[in-house]
């Protein structure tokens, strides 16, 4: 087995990118939205729900409140089109589907939606995204809570530009370096964009990482919920709003290797106006477990917990390798007594 080598050691920055520029104001404007389909699905959400099939899949239009499902020997036969017969099969462990039918006021609707059987139970997710463009950037918003709405803020994905990590639905957005009002309706046709007018700064979460891995996503959003960004989307600083944030996603990656983020015991990162923070974060990784010691025989959880030096959290951790060292030090001689790992890596 090859070493964990996701986060080491690397070199702290001592300077951000840049500074924030003072904003043009332009007049609210409109922007249509279309239901797109990926070829394939690389989206990486901050909070992907799937949603258990009951009796139906729970998406309001204007036949009823559900398209009727039901499980027809090993597949999930499903009304596609909304006249409340089945007429599609989800077969195998996943699959994915496109329902169109009409909305309660009489627009088209369209759904992309993926399934996955677990057992013999199916689960569904959103399988597409509403998609617009505004100065020169591709918006693309996504139904994270799987309920045919596009407009629940904070709960939400929203992705801007053409990567693939999204952050929460916000209600600002950063289009070309700017930042803007953004308010979208329910359905997800069109958004209205206005410039904010509030204090800004800026945020680098690259410059202060102490690591190798490749950083795919690190979402931060504010204490309200209801702004979000995914800060590694850019390539140096990311210009947000002045304030308090707190991490609420992301993801690092190293060849088939990867963890995911959370704020564990971080403190919330002050963005000053018109400052520019370095966020600093990664190596060297703090392990928090707890044991138990009956006779001569130390048991140690599965549950262990990792936090970096500013005490984010790393959840999910899959590492290309074997587990940590365990060892077991005699307290006053400081004499190995024994080391072990955990099975099965």
């Amino acid at each position: 087995m090859k070493p964990t080598r996701l986060i080491l050691a690397g070199v702290l920055a001592t300077l951000c990118a840049g500074f924030a520029t003072a904003q043009q104001a332009p007049q609210s404007e409109t922007i249509a939205f279309s239901h797109k389909i990926p070829v394939k699905w690389s989206y990486v959400l901050p909070k992907e729900v799937w949603t258990p099939v009951s009796n139906g899949i729970n998406i309001v239009h204007a036949g009823g409140n559900i398209f009727a499902a039901e499980v027809q020997g090993s597949a999930l036969a499903v009304d596609t089109n909304g006249d409340g017969k089945v007429d599609d099969k989800a077969k195998g462990i996943s699959a994915e589907l496109a329902l169109k039918s009409k909305s309660t006021d009489g627009k088209p609707l369209h759904y992309g939606l993926r399934l996955t059987k677990t057992g013999e139970a199916w689960s569904y997710a959103a399988g597409g995204a509403m998609v617009g463009k505004a100065h020169g950037e591709t918006i693309s918003v996504i139904d994270q809570n799987n309920n045919g709405n596009y407009n629940d803020y904070g709960v939400d994905a929203m992705l801007v530009g053409n990567g693939d990590a999204a952050a929460f639905l916000s209600r600002v957005v950063n289009l070309d370096g700017e930042l803007f009002n953004f308010e979208i309706t329910a359905d997800g046709t069109s958004a209205t964009l206005s410039a904010w007018t509030g204090e800004t700064g800026l945020l680098d979460v690259r410059n202060g990482f102490e690591g190798k891995g490749d950083i795919k996503a690190v979402v931060v959003s504010n204490e309200r919920g209801d702004m979000s960004f995914n800060a590694a989307a850019a390539k140096k600083s990311l210009k947000v709003p002045a304030g308090n944030w707190v991490i609420t996603s992301g993801l690092v990656t190293n060849g088939t290797e990867s963890v995911r983020l959370a704020q564990g015991n971080m403190a919330v990162i002050a963005v000053g106006k018109d400052e520019c923070t370095e966020m600093a974060w990664g190596g060297p990784i703090n392990i928090d477990f707890q044991y138990t010691i009956t006779g001569d025989k130390l048991t140690v959880p599965y549950n262990l917990k990792y936090y970096g030096r500013s005490g984010e959290e790393y959840r999910n951790f899959l590492p290309d390798a074997t587990s940590p060292q365990i060892v077991v030090l005699d307290r006053k001689k400081r004499i190995l007594l024994s080391t072990s790992r955990f099975p099965g890596c």
